[in-house]
């Protein structure tokens, strides 16, 4: 049995120039790779990080991403990211994400959901195999944006393409998930781009591996964007961000 597994883990950090872009605020990229390494550290708090989970012949793959943005934080910028378990439903692990300036108002908050995968043969697992090892507390504490859920996806068209290359494998042998985040932006109007984000949801559809080709798609409606990334074996991900007025 491992050690317990706090209910809540606690980062602050600031925000550098690799993490912005031009306008000096943020990546959403730099959001979700700062909350991948909160979440790591939180299971790392119990030893059951990323080394150890792939030891055990498993590791957590996200699904969906859904999150609400207030404000971006800014180049140079002090912020705590604070991050917890909050419950589980099945094989369906969910995560939620608060951040916070230097004076303690909100600035993104989100959820996200993750299955349990057999590294050996890429299938889902139960669940029960990681809380055998190290129970994960439920947190009852909840985020403004809601669950990530399905969304509809119609009336898209291609705005280009992305080959995936060596710089965008990770440890588990495909696509990073924060790159998608920079990908479903890549396609959109400078005009559009000028604007905040002031929702996203984000599905991880299916793996892409070095040598991809993907198609990035897109559909236009009031205040929404819908983006999509197609492979030759199918859908990749699916992106829709609600744009602040």
């Amino acid at each position: 049995m491992s050690e317990i597994i706090p209910k809540e883990y606690k980062m602050s950090l600031t925000v550098t120039p690799n993490d912005v872009g031009e306008d000096g605020s943020i990546r959403l990229s730099a959001v979700l790779r700062y909350q991948q390494e909160a979440g790591e550290c939180h299971l790392q708090t119990a030893s059951m990080g990323w080394q150890a989970m792939i030891a055990m012949g498993m590791v957590f793959v996200a699904s969906r991403w859904r999150t609400a943005v207030h404000r971006l934080p800014a180049l140079g910028e002090s912020v705590t990211l604070t991050t917890w378990h909050r419950d589980r439903k099945g094989p369906r692990f969910f995560r939620c994400y608060e951040w916070r300036d230097a004076a303690g108002n909100v600035l993104i908050e989100g959820v996200m959901q993750f299955a349990l995968v057999s590294v050996a043969e890429h299938r889902l697992l139960r669940g029960d195999e990681f809380m055998a090892m190290a129970p994960l507390p439920d947190n009852p504490r909840q985020v403004s944006c809601g669950d990530p859920a399905r969304f509809p996806v119609s009336g898209v068209i291609p705005v280009g393409e992305y080959r995936v290359r060596w710089s965008d494998m990770d440890r588990n042998g495909h696509m990073n998930n924060t790159h998608y985040a920079d990908l479903m932006l890549d396609g959109l109007s400078a005009d559009r781009l000028a604007g905040q984000p002031a929702q996203v949801d984000l599905h991880f559809a299916g793996e892409c591996v070095m040598g991809d080709t993907l198609i990035l798609s897109a559909a236009e409606e009031e205040n929404v964007t819908t983006v999509t990334g197609d492979t030759a074996r199918g859908r990749s991900f699916a992106a829709r961000i609600r744009w602040s007025e």
